[in-house]
C-alpha cells in the first residue's frame, strides 16, 4: 500500500493515473462520517431500490467521505494465474475556498466505529486530499474570474493569518540585511493557497515581486524596483491562467482521480457498495439528482461494469454450503475464507495475488476498515470467486490458468447487481429496471375488536421472535408487516391463526388496499347507476 496525502497527492498522481489505465480492474473502498442520521432514514423490508435510494440520498447529501482506498489488479502477460496488486491509501477532505465551504455531519457512532480501528485523524483534517464536485468546481472558478478574494471588505480569508504574514514581510523590507530573496515555506502560510497569498503580498508592498517554485511549496520574495516591477507584471499576465488552472488542479484533488477512472471504464468492484457509489457521485461529479433512475443510467455510462461481491457472495453461497465456506458475507470473513487451504482447493489453479514493489504494507499485515486494504481484500476476493464461477462445472483436468476476458464473461449475470441489506428486493439493477421482489408477500395485520388500536411495539415483540420483520400502521386497527424469509412469513401464519387479539392473513391489495377498494366500489356504484339509467330510460321508450 502506498499512503497518498495531501502534501504527496501531486507527485504522486501520475502514479495512480498510470496504475488505473493500465490494470485489469479496479477494486475501491470508502469510510465516511456518518452511516444513519434519523429514523426517518433507516432501512426497511418494505423499502424497495428507489425507496433505498431516496433514504440514502438524505444521508449522503449531509456527510462526507474521509477516507478511500484504491486497489488495481493488473494481470501479469507472462502468466495468467498470477496479478499484481497496487493499493492506494487516501485520507480526503474538503477545503474551503471562496464560496465553497462544506458542512457536514460527523455521528458519533461512526466516528467510534473509525477509532476501534485505528482511524487517523489528524491525517484526514491536516492531510486529507480536497475534492470538488462539477458545480462546486465551476463556483470556484467563477470565484477566481471575478477576483474577489483580492478586493472587498469582506473576504473568504483568514485576515489575520495574512497580517501575520505581512507583518514578517514588512520587518524583512525595512530590515538592514542586504538579503535580496525572502523564502516563505508552505508550512508558514497559514494553510492558505500558495497562489492566493502571492498575489496578496504583490497587492500590499508594490517594491516586490513573488515567484512560486514549480512545486507549489515555496514562495519567493524579492525587492525590486517600480520599473522592474512594471515588466513582470506585463511579461507575466500572459502566465497568469496557468497559476490558476493550479489553483483549481490543487482544490479538485482526488477528482481528478475520479476523472481518470470515468475515462478509462475499467471494470470497478467494490463490497456492499452502494453507499460508496452514491458517495463518489455527490462529492466528485455532481449532487446526487433526485431521480433514481437518472442515478442509475449516469452511473453504468461511466461505469459499465460494476460487481458488488457482497451479491456474488450471497449467490454463491448455496452452492458452496457442503464446503462450509461463505456462510458469513463480512469481507474480512471471505477473504479469510477463499485464502484459507479449504478455499485454495475449492478448484485447482486458483489465480495468486502479489503486491507490486513498493506497496508492502498489507503484505503481512490484516488491516481491516482500513480503506486500501478493503478495496485490496474485495479484489481478491472477487479475481477468486471469478475462477470458481468459471470453473465450477469444469472437469479438474480441463481446469487451466486463463485470461482475465474469460472471467468476466462467466460474471456477466452478477454484473451491475448492487446489493441491498434488509430490503424489498436483494439488489439494484444498474443497467436496466430492477428485478422484481423474491420476498414473501406482506403480511395483513388487524385487530379482531374494531375500536382497538394496534400498538406497534407489541406487535413487534409477538413477531421479533420469528425472524426479521418490519411494521407500519395501515390505518388505526390495522398494519402491515414484511418478513425477511419464507420459513418467518409462514411461522408467524401459522403462530397467529387464532390469536385471541389480532387476526394475521397475507396481504391483498384487492381485498386489503383502502386505494384499490374505494375504486372498485365506485366502480361498482357507477356501473350499478349506468344500469338503472339505461333501465330506466328503456322504460321510458316503451311508454306510448
Amino acid at each position: 500500500m502506498v499512503e497518498i496525502l495531501s502534501s504527496s497527492f501531486d507527485e504522486k498522481f501520475a502514479e495512480i493515473e498510470q496504475a488505473i489505465r493500465s490494470c485489469d480492474y479496479i477494486a475501491i473502498d470508502t469510510e465516511f462520517t456518518g452511516l444513519r442520521l434519523n429514523e426517518q432514514v433507516k432501512s426497511s423490508l418494505f423499502d424497495d431500490g428507489a425507496e433505498r435510494y431516496r433514504k440514502l440520498r438524505k444521508t449522503v447529501s449531509q456527510i462526507t467521505m474521509c477516507q478511500i482506498g484504491i486497489s488495481t489488479f493488473t494481470r501479469d502477460r507472462k502468466q495468467n494465474s498470477l496479478y499484481t496488486a497496487k493499493t492506494f491509501n487516501i485520507p480526503i477532505y474538503p477545503r474551503s475556498f471562496g464560496p465553497i465551504d462544506e458542512k457536514f455531519v460527523c455521528q458519533a457512532s461512526s466516528f467510534q466505529f473509525l477509532t476501534r480501528y485505528k482511524f487517523d485523524f489528524n491525517k484526514f483534517v491536516y492531510e486529507g486530499v480536497s475534492f470538488l464536485n462539477e458545480v462546486q468546481e465551476r463556483e470556484v472558478r467563477e470565484h477566481i474570474a471575478s477576483k474577489a478574494m483580492f478586493t472587498g471588505l469582506e473576504r473568504d480569508l483568514d485576515e489575520f493569518a495574512i497580517q501575520k504574514i505581512c507583518s514578517r514581510v514588512a520587518d524583512w523590507l525595512v530590515s538592514k540585511e542586504e538579503e535580496k530573496t525572502f523564502t516563505l515555506k508552505q508550512t508558514e502560510t497559514e494553510g492558505m493557497p500558495m497562489y492566493v497569498l502571492s498575489m496578496e503580498l504583490r497587492g500590499r508592498f508594490p517594491s516586490i515581486w513573488t515567484t512560486i517554485d514549480n512545486d507549489g511549496k515555496l514562495i519567493s520574495i524579492e525587492r525590486i524596483g517600480l520599473e522592474e516591477r512594471q515588466r513582470f507584471e506585463e511579461a507575466e499576465k500572459a502566465l497568469q491562467w496557468k497559476q490558476e488552472e493550479q489553483l483549481v488542479l490543487k482544490m479538485l484533488g482526488f477528482t481528478r482521480v475520479f476523472r481518470v477512472m470515468k475515462q478509462c471504464k475499467k471494470p470497478l468492484l467494490g463490497h456492499n457498495m452502494l453507499m460508496d457509489l452514491m458517495l463518489m457521485y455527490d462529492k466528485f461529479h455532481r449532487p446526487l439528482p433526485v431521480s433514481y433512475s437518472e442515478f442509475k443510467a449516469t452511473l453504468h455510462a461511466f461505469f459499465p461494469w460494476i460487481y458488488d461481491t457482497k451479491h456474488v457472495a450471497l449467490r454463491l453461497r448455496g452452492k458452496l454450503e457442503e464446503s462450509g465456506l461463505l456462510q458469513n458475507t463480512s469481507l474480512s470473513e471471505l477473504y479469510t475464507d477463499i485464502e484459507s487451504e479449504k478455499g485454495r482447493d475449492l478448484v485447482i489453479h486458483p489465480p495468486a495475488v502479489v503486491h507490486a514493489e513498493g506497496f508492502d504494507r498489507y503484505r503481512d499485515g490484516f488491516l481491516p476498515h482500513e480503506a486500501g486494504f478493503d478495496a485490496y481484500m474485495c479484489g481478491f476476493v472477487f479475481l477468486r470467486y471469478a475462477h470458481i464461477i468459471t470453473f465450477m462445472d469444469v472437469k479438474s483436468s480441463d481446469v487451466i490458468p486463463c485470461m482475465f476476458r474469460r472471467y468476466l464473461q462467466a460474471m456477466e449475470d452478477y454484473c451491475n447487481r448492487i446489493n441491498i441489506i434488509r430490503a424489498r428486493v436483494n439488489n439494484i439493477n444498474l443497467d436496466g429496471a430492477d428485478y422484481k421482489s423474491q420476498k414473501p408477500e406482506f403480511l395483513f395485520v388487524k385487530s379482531r375488536f374494531m375500536k382497538k388500536r394496534l400498538n406497534i411495539d407489541q406487535l413487534a415483540k409477538w413477531f421479533s421472535p420469528y425472524g426479521n420483520v418490519d411494521l407500519k400502521l395501515y390505518g388505526k386497527n390495522q398494519a402491515l408487516a414484511a418478513t425477511n424469509s419464507f420459513k418467518c412469513s409462514k411461522d408467524i401464519l401459522k403462530a397467529f391463526k387464532q390469536h385471541n387479539s389480532i387476526f394475521v392473513t397475507k396481504y391483498s391489495v384487492w381485498r386489503h388496499s383502502p386505494v384499490v377498494r374505494g375504486i372498485l366500489w365506485s366502480g361498482v356504484l357507477i356501473s350499478g347507476g349506468l344500469c338503472i339509467w339505461a333501465l330506466l330510460g328503456t322504460t321510458d321508450n316503451k311508454k306510448p
